[in-house]
């Protein structure tokens, strides 16, 4: 026999339906509402010759249609190589680079500075080069358009800052190091964020990450592990005593070793992804296979990360 439905019993039962919701609200779980999504791009290297840039644009229009990021943080080393090549080599590196991100990217974009992005550390008439503009970190910065090599910004309840890596050595090369006008800048910047405001630190070199264990022959002498400066931050231990500090960073993002890791450490997770490039266009990086990172960041400072192949 059906029930009939009258006005008073639907109030009626409408009322027993908002008395249950009231009832069950005490024990609802309020899911956090997503802030933003990143794709975190780094160690494309991209070369003129050869198939990278076709490969490059299957992996920005993936990510267009799949991931529909807020933005795109650029974690470092977009071009093959500065730090040996001539300046008309690398103009065409960096122009390519521009042109395909003019063309494959509808979002904004962040960049961070890669070892491989600053011009003629690495060659022997360095010193003739030192005069240009361009030399060193110039050309990177002429590129970006950006007055700095290392800034900050808030978005989303977030926020971001991002380093400078690449410290230069007295002779050829570079090795992960904040210089010291960088580490007085970050302690009084970080210092200024709200207690209640999440930090992202965006660095090219990872401050921890366990592919730098595994990069090289790192225990060859059968002994110890040996990880240079060139696969970790040398600092990174300052790093993580500033970091301790202020509770409020919750993630570090980084990549360079070209091999996807997780480590969660004293209450921060570092993350270092894979590269576009995997191992420089010749198939995958050890257990990583060329790829992106996505980051899904939420109002209440959490966040979630994976890491996908194209």
């Amino acid at each position: 026999m059906f029930e009939r439905l009258t006005r008073r019993s639907l109030i009626a039962g409408g009322l027993s339906a908002a008395g249950a919701a009231a009832i069950a609200i005490p024990g609802k779980v309020h899911r956090p509402r997503r802030s933003l999504r990143i794709v975190h791009l780094t160690d494309t290297h991209l070369q003129v010759n050869g198939d990278a840039s076709a490969r490059f644009a299957q992996c920005l229009e993936r990510i267009k249609s799949r991931e529909q990021p807020d933005v795109i943080f650029q974690g470092g080393d977009i071009v093959m190589d500065a730090l040996s090549l001539d300046g008309q080599a690398v103009a065409a590196q960096y122009g390519l680079a521009a042109k395909m991100l003019r063309d494959h990217v509808d979002v904004p974009i962040y960049h961070c500075l890669g070892n491989h992005d600053v011009w003629g550390w690495d060659r022997y008439d360095r010193a003739a080069l030192a005069e240009n503009p361009r030399f060193g970190k110039g050309w990177w910065k002429e590129w970006t358009g950006y007055d700095s090599t290392y800034y900050s910004f808030d978005r989303a309840g977030w926020h971001f800052i991002f380093l400078d890596s690449i410290g230069q050595t007295p002779f050829r090369g570079y090795e992960a190091r904040l210089d010291l006008p960088q580490w007085h800048w970050l302690q009084a910047n970080i210092s200024q964020v709200p207690s209640t405001t999440p930090i992202c630190l965006v660095t090219h070199i990872p401050i921890l990450s366990a592919g730098a264990q595994f990069f090289g022959a790192s225990e060859m002498s059968g002994k110890h592990w040996h990880i240079p400066g060139t696969l970790a931050h040398i600092d990174g231990r300052r790093l993580k005593d500033l970091i301790a500090r202020h509770p409020n960073v919750k993630l570090c993002l980084s990549g360079h070793i070209h091999m996807s890791s997780r480590i969660h450490y004293a209450g921060v997770t570092h993350v270092c992804n894979g590269a576009v490039c995997g191992a420089w266009w010749n198939g995958d990086m050890q257990e990583t296979k060329a790829g992106y990172g996505v980051v899904d960041l939420f109002s209440d400072g959490r966040h979630f990360s994976r890491y996908e192949s194209y």
